[in-house]
């Protein structure tokens, strides 16, 4: 048989603190890494142009419903 290794309640605490500090360093990270990509130049300018083009898409739609 193995021997059971016990651990207190501070040893425990510490670990979850640990844990939780490094998931919530590594979400950090990832949202860093996901906003420096959406403001890069070719992202930023491919996204604008889709935001105007879908602009454009719906204010069409809306005439066209409107003339009728």
């Amino acid at each position: 048989m193995q021997p059971v290794r016990t651990t207190s309640g501070e040893d425990t605490a510490a670990q979850i603190q640990s844990s939780l500090e490094r998931s919530v360093a590594a979400a950090l990270r990832t949202i860093a890494a996901v906003q420096a990509e959406r403001n890069a130049p070719p992202v930023r300018s491919a996204r604008l142009r889709l935001a105007t083009v879908y602009g454009v898409t719906r204010l069409r739609r809306r005439r066209e419903r409107d003339a009728l």
